[in-house]
């Protein structure tokens, strides 16, 4: 065998031998499951979160479908999120969970008689669950605006139809002050084709035009409301709004 053959039969071998080596090392090892803030899981729920997520021991780490196992765990636990999915080279996977709260109360619909349902929803606009009219203190509701679905949209994200109401979290999201406070400082969402009212619980109102902009007009109102003195009509009384020019305040209702 001359020199050249030699060594081309050399590179092949080595290659070989490193594919081999890194299928093996390679090779999904392990799945943990690390949780975030107060947030606890016994071993039963763990396992669960591992097996619902589809990522078995064996198989390439390389392979992971991380968008996947992220969607079938969420569908599965409405009340979690998965923050991230590592990869820890060489052989090891971990999944970060963390605990969604709910923020907006949203009735479904219902027919003459029934008694009134809510979606639980949150900052995501993610339906957590379903509860009664009873069962919603201490959230924001949304009026003039219903859902479809029921018990069966748990775990599910509502569509295209709400993105004036991702506009209002968005921007309170924006706002430090309301973002660590929203449910204190916001008593009520009412949705119209026009109009979105913000109505806070110091007695104002936000008055936000639905023009697909709704979360910079929602950090609008509160600039002028927050420059405003405290203790004074623009903050306890009134509707805040855009007059194409400004914002202003006004002690009769905006259409």
């Amino acid at each position: 065998m001359n020199k050249r053959l030699l060594g081309i039969f050399i590179a092949v071998a080595v290659a070989v031998v490193v594919i081999v080596v890194c299928c093996v090392m390679f090779l999904t090892g392990s799945v943990e499951v690390k949780t975030a803030g107060d947030l606890t899981l016994d071993d039963d729920k763990v396992n669960a979160i591992v097996s619902q997520s589809g990522i078995k021991k064996g198989e390439s780490i390389f392979a992971l479908d991380k968008a996947s196992a992220t969607s079938a765990v969420e569908k599965a636990n409405p009340y979690l999120k998965v923050v991230n999915i590592e990869r820890k080279f060489p052989n090891k996977v971990v999944i970060y969970i963390a605990e969604r709260s709910p923020l907006l109360a949203i009735p479904f619909e219902t027919e003459e008689g029934e008694s009134a349902l809510y979606a639980l929803v949150d900052n995501e606009l993610k339906i957590l669950g379903v509860a009664t009219e009873s069962e919603i203190s201490g959230l924001t509701p949304v009026s003039n605006f219903t859902i479809s679905g029921g018990e069966e949209s748990a775990g599910s994200f509502l569509g295209e139809d709400a993105e004036w109401l991702a506009g209002v979290v968005e921007g309170a999201e924006s706002v430090t002050f309301v973002s660590n406070r929203f449910n204190d400082f916001i008593k009520n969402i009412e949705f119209s084709k026009s109009n979105v009212r913000v109505k806070t619980n110091t007695g104002v109102t936000f008055v936000l035009k639905n023009d697909g902009n709704v979360k910079s007009m929602f950090v609008g109102a509160y600039t002028y409301y927050s420059n405003s003195a405290d203790g004074s009509k623009e903050r306890t009384s009134g509707y805040i709004f855009f007059n194409g020019a400004a914002w202003e305040w006004s002690e009769n209702q905006v259409n």
